[in-house]
């Protein structure tokens, strides 16, 4: 019975070509060829591989094992991004603005029916009167109203001679543009003692992202250069300098981690200590989201991304 049994395994037992058949789905869904085409082929790749392998080398030419971790290329691209994270300090990190109401008046001449000018009742003016108008009117000068408020009219009369009465009316119109300031990342820095009296004597959430910002703002000097000396200034062979330099990319996910914290933060919101609407109308009566991302300005953003860049390639390490 157990004779039997051996049979029935042995004769259901796939045969070698049969096996190969089925790898990878049918790469070899006939009968393998030779690898060699020829024994004097096979026979020259035999002695290179053992005198490669007396030599001491067991890794094959094309091992991926044998490729520079951190290649020329690498190095290229994260000193640039380290020095747009440097050069980012001189431009605008911050920006506010202010409304600036400028009320002008735009002034018209209505000449009273009065005299020879009858022809002037309005702003049109016929070719045949043009002269008898132009002669009577020469030596009118017309005062403009430079205040009032929007949509204010107004008549100012003045005598001219005997026989001529020059009205002049007015319609005051407001203009508005904004005032910008602006701040960069070294000027923060300098001015934290005016700029951050207010900004700390105010709520507990602009006193955190203040604090936030401020390290931010030194981060984004000292990571710079800690990668720098990473990638030029460690020692030892080539595996340990790049784990080494792996530990020191992955700092530069700290710059995301601070705006992070402070963009949450500005979902709370705060008050100011200070009355900010009559200084800047951008900053609003109190502090939320919206006020935190009409502050923020380029130079923050351009930090922002080339430190994900640097942090990316400590991934692919």
């Amino acid at each position: 019975m157990a004779d039997d049994k051996k049979k029935n395994s042995s004769a259901n037992r796939i045969k070698e070509n049969d096996r190969m058949k089925y790898i990878g789905f049918e790469v070899f869904p006939g009968k393998t060829k030779d690898l060699f085409k020829s024994d004097a082929e096979k026979d020259k790749f035999v002695k290179n591989l053992q005198a490669k392998r007396a030599s001491g080398k067991i890794i094959r030419e094309d091992c991926i094992l044998c490729e520079e971790r951190v290649s020329t290329l690498d190095r290229f691209t994260l000193l640039i991004a380290c020095l747009v994270i440097f050069g980012a300090l001189f431009i605008p990190w911050y920006g506010v603005y202010d409304d600036i109401e400028d009320v002008a008046a735009v002034t018209e001449a209505v000449p009273h029916e009065h005299a020879d000018s009858t022809a002037l009742k309005t702003n049109l003016i016929s070719p045949d009167s043009l002269g008898t108008v132009a002669a009577s009117i020469d030596t009118m000068t017309m005062p403009i109203a430079t205040t009032g408020k929007e949509g204010e009219t107004g008549v100012v009369s003045e005598q001219k001679g005997t026989s001529e009465e020059i009205i002049h009316g007015f319609i005051a119109k407001k203009k508005s543009y904004k005032e910008n300031t602006r701040l960069s990342g070294l000027g923060s820095l300098i001015a934290i003692g005016s700029v951050g009296g207010k900004l700390f004597s105010s709520g507990f959430i602009l006193i955190i992202t203040g604090i936030i910002f401020f390290i931010y703002t030194l981060l984004s000097i000292a990571l710079p250069a800690y990668t720098v000396y990473g990638l030029f200034g460690l020692k030892g062979s080539a595996d340990e300098k790049a784990l080494k330099l792996k530990k020191i990319l992955k700092y530069n996910w700290l710059l995301l981690i601070l705006f992070g914290a402070a963009l949450l933060f500005s979902f709370f919101g705060a008050s100011y200590s200070f009355d900010a609407a009559s200084t800047f109308s951008s900053l609003g009566d109190s502090y939320g989201v919206g006020t935190f991302l009409d502050t923020i300005s380029w130079g923050i953003i351009v930090t922002l991304g080339a430190s994900i860049l640097v942090a990316v390639k400590g991934v692919e390490i």
